[in-house]
């Protein structure tokens, strides 16, 4: 396999890193995990353009191999997140990175486009306004009395798409049973209380949205609300996907991949 770890140290904290080692001289591509999870995520989709694109993704602090904040706190609001974000691209020393998200990550890019000089975005089951989270889910995501892993796994399952195989439907949920309560909420708390509409006329770089269709919590027409504000942004691709879902880059990472190809090569 072509993927290798490796750790940086981001603001004094270990961040676990995994690159393709693909091709040193073209685009770069960062890769953003969603909530709760972590960058094994991507394997599918960096084997199958590893002889076309550096991809690096990484686990965001109190996940997955990274250590989390001081005192073992996490990030609970978009701002930071997107702050922390950028701190590791540059530490990694990507100049012009393409930046791609799926979830939490698919709402994250728009705000790093905004804030910062990225060369395009990709956003995967992404939105600008997500107030989809009960308040009392989010407070029962870390308490002595309840499982996360197990409370969450058919809230997951739900929001998986139709056609997708029963083996990437399972490293899904596997995924939902390695998770960490408290980084679970801090997510899902930013990820509640994510809204960059007023700014989304800011956008100027290219824009991929990728949008599995049986997503119940990232709607489809959440993603089209999203997309009718990108008004200045001067190249804008929409690729909806039937019958898959919410975790669209682990259910069908060859069309995903498929399509990001196509619109980078456009760049």
């Amino acid at each position: 396999m072509a993927i290798h770890g490796f750790y940086i140290k981001v603001n004094g904290i270990k961040i676990y890193c995994e690159t393709n080692n693909g091709p040193d001289d073209g685009n770069v591509i960062i890769c953003l995990h969603t909530a709760g999870r972590e960058n094994r995520q991507y394997h599918d989709m960096m084997e199958i353009l590893q002889d076309k694109y550096k991809m690096i993704s990484f686990d965001m602090p109190a996940h997955g191999k990274s250590w989390p904040l001081p005192g073992n706190k996490v990030i609970n609001n978009y701002v930071d997140y997107g702050k922390f974000v950028w701190s590791v691209i540059e530490e990694l020393g990507v100049k012009d990175p393409i930046v791609i998200g799926c979830s939490m990550g698919g709402n994250i890019v728009y705000h790093i486009a905004q804030e910062y000089p990225v060369k395009a975005i990709c956003s995967m089951q992404g939105a600008d306004y997500t107030p989809t989270i009960n308040e009392d889910i989010l407070e029962l995501l870390n308490h002595p009395y309840v499982n996360p892993q197990h409370s969450h796994l058919e809230f997951s399952e739900c929001l998986i798409g139709k056609a997708t195989t029963q083996e990437r439907k399972d490293f899904i949920l596997w995924g939902v049973l390695s998770e960490i309560g408290i980084t679970k909420q801090g997510d899902l708390t930013q990820y509640n209380g994510f809204d960059v509409r007023d700014k989304m006329d800011q956008i100027k770089c290219p824009v991929l949205v990728v949008h599995g269709l049986d997503d119940k919590i990232a709607t489809g027409e959440m993603a089209e609300q999203t997309i009718s504000r990108l008004t200045n942004c001067e190249n804008l691709v929409y690729k909806p996907i039937p019958d898959y879902g919410h975790f669209i880059l682990v259910e069908n990472p060859e069309l995903v991949s498929e399509y990001l190809d196509e619109f980078i090569r456009t760049l």
